[in-house]
């Protein structure tokens, strides 16, 4: 498994490079979230979606509406 891992991130690395996908801003802006939100905020959003996360997997071990049948 970890070979597999290993060389994927060569290749994608070496692609990236080739086609300056970083630089270009392919995959979109990069954001410093406590710039915008300050840190206080930061640590409540990042709080908030564990929070939510761990509700919403709470409810599905019970209920188990969100498990795709295979």
């Amino acid at each position: 498994m970890a070979i597999f891992f290993a060389l994927s991130n060569s290749v994608v690395r070496h692609y990236f490079a080739e086609y300056d996908v970083i630089e270009e801003g392919y995959l979109g802006k990069a954001v410093f979230l406590p710039e915008y939100l300050g840190y206080g905020g930061t640590l409540f959003l990042i709080t908030l979606i564990a929070v939510v996360w761990y509700v919403i997997i709470d409810w599905n071990e019970e209920s188990n509406k969100l498990v795709i049948e295979m």
